[in-house]
């Protein structure tokens, strides 16, 4: 049984969502699940994985962490996932 908290890394810097990976993936009770560059793909990527936590960059490149969030409000309460805004 997988008890691991997802988590779904979105930003456009690239150096850093990786160095972020390699940080969380060291701890036991975390899996990254995914990483987005962009609020598009982000949006794609948390209704394929589900993740239970999203770190969310403001500034990205086609639709911006604001945009993210405001079509989170459209999921239903057990669909959102928690977010940490960077």
């Amino acid at each position: 049984m997988n008890n691991k908290i997802k988590i779904l890394i979105t930003d456009d810097n690239v150096e850093f969502t990786y160095e972020l990976k390699e940080i969380l993936e060291k701890e036991k009770d975390f899996e990254v699940c995914g990483i987005a560059h962009d609020g598009n793909e982000a949006l794609s990527l948390i209704r394929e994985k589900h993740p239970d936590l999203i770190t969310l960059d403001v500034v990205m490149p086609n639709l911006d962490g604001i945009g993210v969030l405001k079509a989170l409000s459209a999921f239903r309460p057990s669909d959102r996932p928690y977010t940490i805004v960077i």
